[in-house]
């Protein structure tokens, strides 16, 4: 990704107060972001979008964060896209689950914007 691309973000969260949160937040940051409500819809964006980068949520209904993140890595262009899994479960198992699911960080919430934009743009570094 050059200087001037602008990064994309894919936010797959159920709740709606965390999606506005993060669209409108990490937009004022200067990131393009597109939105799921759940695991299916966050899926079919992927794979339309083409994101540089997803947040996806740990707990969501029907299909679960940890699933999600498994199916993305399987998918074409899924295999090293970084990817961030958001919970407030702060635990071992959670740490471990995400990382067995192929996830490359786990960010807790609630979580504050500007460090988490800065830890995105890290990551979106290092990836390119």
């Amino acid at each position: 990704m050059t200087e001037k691309a602008v990064a994309s973000v894919l936010v797959i969260d159920d709740d709606p107060t965390i999606r506005l949160l993060l669209v409108a937040g990490l937009n004022r940051q200067g990131f393009r972001v597109a939105e799921a409500e759940d695991g299916p819809s966050g899926l079919e964006t992927f794979a339309r979008e083409h994101p540089h980068l997803v947040l996806v949520d740990v707990s969501m209904p029907g299909m679960d964060g940890y699933a999600v993140v498994a199916r993305m890595r399987a998918m074409p262009g899924g295999e090293a896209l970084p990817v961030l899994m958001l919970t407030a479960a702060d635990d071992a198992e959670t740490r471990r689950l995400a990382a067995e699911a192929g996830a490359t960080a786990v960010v807790n919430k609630p979580f504050q914007l500007l460090p988490l934009a800065e830890h995105l743009r890290r990551l979106l570094e290092a990836s390119a």
